[in-house]
């Protein structure tokens, strides 16, 4: 099949990574820009009935009057889609010409999207949020709707890296340009000029330059929504219990390759990091 003639909107989005580690603020610094425009998550089994629905109109208009017309149409298509099989409320932002949506955990659907996005649009963004083990755990079973075990959760968290290096160092792919970076939560939250640390790391790799008041605004102005005492009611452990520290420990050598991995392929600074509860007390 041709590549088709593109319309203006050039760029999509997908910020992906581990659930409870900063995908819902991320997408909310985003949509705080006028150029931006992140829709809410959507059920992974979706993705491919979207690829499949594009699939079939490709084959369909893949040549003749009628293809000059879906091509003009089929970046749009894939944003409406996308909008409207997300469990989220729509968000409308008419001046936006960045789109894309927020996912956790969706980089398990990187070829799908792949194939998604490369007949319609000339650049894919790929953000993947992630944040230290023990931190994203306890974040995870503090929330109602958790009910993995451990040794389940260390398994999504090192697939989660691995898919992400996965994705950077997949073969080009001819007539999309595919790009990853990493966001780490731990990394922001420590960070001494969070505007700086947002324009740099969030903004910078989508090519949207902001200038640091408008980044102080959007700093100060977008609430953390998604925190886990709002999310909850109450707020999570920060230490870890005997049975989790334990638990953690005999995956050490897993998370460590893992992690060593991830960093030296995004020059992150993860750890693995377990605070022990008793140790704390003493």
């Amino acid at each position: 099949m041709s590549l088709p003639v593109r319309p203006p909107l050039q760029a999509f989005t997908v910020l992906c990574g581990m659930p409870r580690c900063g995908t819902r603020q991320f997408a909310d610094f985003l949509n705080a820009h006028p150029r931006l425009c992140l829709q809410g998550e959507i059920r992974s089994g979706l993705v491919n009935t979207i690829r499949a629905t594009l699939d079939a109109g490709d084959r369909a208009y893949a040549s003749g009057y009628a293809a000059n017309y879906y091509r003009q149409k089929r970046a749009q298509g894939v944003i409406d889609l996308f909008t409207l099989l997300s469990k989220a409320r729509r968000i409308s932002k008419p001046g936006a010409d960045l789109h894309g949506f927020k996912c956790p955990q969706i980089e398990r659907q990187s070829a799908a999207i792949t194939a998604i996005v490369r007949p319609a649009f000339a650049t894919l963004h790929w953000l993947h949020c992630i944040r230290n083990p023990a931190d994203c755990w306890l974040s995870l079973k503090a929330m109602p709707w958790f009910s993995d075990s451990l040794d389940q959760f260390v398994t999504r968290y090192c697939d989660s890296l691995d898919q992400a290096r996965a994705i950077a160092e997949a073969p080009a792919v001819e007539g999309l340009a595919v790009d990853i970076h990493a966001l780490d939560l731990d990394a922001f939250i420590a960070a001494p000029d969070k505007p700086a640390w947002l324009g740099q790391h969030l903004f910078g790799p989508l090519d949207v330059a902001v200038a640091p008041e408008a980044l102080a605004r959007i700093v100060a102005g977008t609430d953390n929504r998604n925190a886990t005492e709002r999310a909850t009611g109450s707020a999570r452990p920060k230490v870890l219990s005997a049975e989790d520290h334990a638990g953690l420990r005999r995956h050490a050598g897993r998370l460590d390759d893992a992690i060593g991995a991830y960093n030296t392929r995004f020059g992150t600074a993860l750890a693995l990091r377990l605070p022990l509860a008793e140790a704390q007390a003493a």
